[in-house]
C-alpha cells in the first residue's frame, strides 16, 4: 500500500493500544512503525535492477523479521520513554502489530509480499485490494484525527481507532468477497466464449474495488478483460495477448531474466522492439485500463545485454505510473459506471 496508508494504520493501532497511557507519542511511534519494512528502499542506490526488485517486500516484510524485530524495537522505544513507566512489552506489542499491520495489508495487492523469507521467496497476494484505495484509508485518518483531539481518558478517545480499525478491515473482507465473485463472472464469460482455460487472475481497478481488470490464460496467451459491479451483464469482452514466451526462453538462465519472470508469476507480455526486447509485467495493466485498441503498459522492463549479447546483465524497468491521456480517464470513468466499451 502507499506510504499514508501505512501511516495512518499504524498511527490508529499505537491510538489504540497506548494512547490513553502515553497521549500522541502512540500514534506516532504506530505511524513510524507501521513504515519501518518499506525503509528497505534506502538499500536502492547499492543495488542493481534485479537486486531492487528481488529485495524489496522480502525480509523486512517477513515474519521472520516481525517476530525477530518487535522485542528489541520495544526496548528501544521504552529506554527513550523510560520515564513514561510504561515497559518494554506495551512498546513491544505496538511493535508487533504495527509491523504486522504493514505485512498484511500489503498482501491483498498485486505487487506480491514475501512473508516466508528468509526460507522461501514465494510472493504471497490476494490481489483483492489496489495500491491506492480511499476507502481503506480515510476511516483509520478520520479515526486517528478524532482521538487526537480527545481527552486522554474519553470513551471517544477509546473507541475512534477501534472503529477505524473495525471499519478498515470489513473493507478488506469485502475486497475478498468481492474477488470471488468477479472470479466467477470471469469463469463463466470465459468458459461460454472460449471454453477451457489454465489459470485466472483478476486485479482490482485503480483507488476502487467496484471496477476490476482479469486474465485468462490458454497455452501462451492471455485473454484480457474488464468488469465493473456496474455491468447489467456478465459477457465479458477479452481481447488476446500474446505472451511470446520464446523470446524468455532463451534468457531464464540469466539473473535478471529470472527474477522478472518469477516477480510477473508469469503474467507477461515479451516484446521485440528496435531498441531491444522488452517484458511487460501484466498485472499492471495498461494506461488505458484494455479499454482502448493500444496503450503503454504501466510496468514495462527492458533488457540489457553484455557486449556480445548472449547473456542479460540487467534490465531497465519504467516508473509504473498510471499515465492515462484525458481520452482513457474518461473511458474509465465511463466503464466505471458500466459503460461497456464499444
Amino acid at each position: 500500500m502507499d506510504s499514508l496508508t501505512h501511516i495512518a494504520l499504524g498511527a490508529a493501532i499505537g491510538e489504540a493500544k497506548l494512547g490513553r497511557k502515553v497521549g500522541y507519542k502512540a500514534a506516532l511511534w504506530g505511524a513510524a512503525l507501521c513504515t519501518l519494512p518499506d525503509l528497505d528502499v534506502l538499500l536502492n542506490p547499492f543495488l542493481d535492477s534485479a537486486q531492487e526488485l528481488r529485495f524489496h517486500r522480502g525480509f523486512t516484510h517477513s515474519f521472520t523479521f516481525l517476530i525477530l524485530a518487535s522485542p528489541l524495537l520495544g526496548w528501544l522505544i521504552n529506554h527513550i520513554h523510560k520515564d513514561d513507566g510504561i515497559g518494554w512489552k506495551p512498546w513491544g506489542w505496538v511493535a508487533f502489530w504495527s509491523i504486522l499491520g504493514h505485512i498484511l495489508i500489503d498482501i491483498p495487492t498485486s505487487y506480491g509480499t514475501q512473508i516466508f523469507e528468509p526460507f522461501s521467496s514465494h510472493t504471497v497476494t490476494t490481489d483483492s485490494i489496489f495500491i491506492i484505495d480511499p476507502f481503506y484509508t480515510s476511516p483509520l485518518i478520520a479515526g486517528v484525527i478524532v482521538a487526537l483531539l480527545q481527552q486522554r481518558d474519553s470513551r471517544a478517545r477509546f473507541l475512534a481507532p477501534r472503529i477505524a480499525l473495525l471499519v478498515s478491515s470489513l473493507y478488506l473482507i469485502w475486497g475478498l468477497g468481492i474477488k470471488a465473485h468477479v472470479n466467477q463472472v470471469f469463469d463463466t464469460s470465459f468458459k461460454h466464449q472460449y471454453g477451457s482455460y489454465e489459470r485466472i487472475k483478476t486485479i482490482p481497478g485503480p483507488f476502487t474495488t467496484f471496477m476490476w481488470m482479469g486474465y485468462m490464460e490458454r497455452k501462451d496467451s492471455l485473454y484480457a478483460s474488464t468488469y465493473s459491479l456496474f455491468d447489467d451483464e456478465y459477457d465479458l469482452h477479452f481481447k488476446g495477448v500474446a505472451k511470446n514466451s520464446h523470446l524468455l526462453e532463451p534468457w531464464l538462465d540469466d539473473w535478471p531474466a529470472e527474477v522478472l519472470y518469477w516477480f510477473s508469476m508469469g503474467y507477461y507480455k515479451m516484446e521485440q522492439k528496435d531498441d531491444g526486447i522488452y517484458l511487460h509485467d501484466l498485472r499492471f495493466g495498461r494506461a488505458d485500463f484494455w479499454l482502448d485498441d493500444d496503450a503503454d503498459f504501466i510496468w514495462s522492463n527492458r533488457f540489457t545485454f553484455n557486449e556480445d549479447s548472449t547473456e542479460v546483465v540487467d534490465f531497465d524497468r519504467s516508473i509504473p505510473i498510471i499515465d492515462a491521456n484525458v481520452e482513457d480517464r474518461q473511458k474509465i470513468w465511463d466503464r466505471f459506471w458500466g459503460e461497456r466499451p464499444e
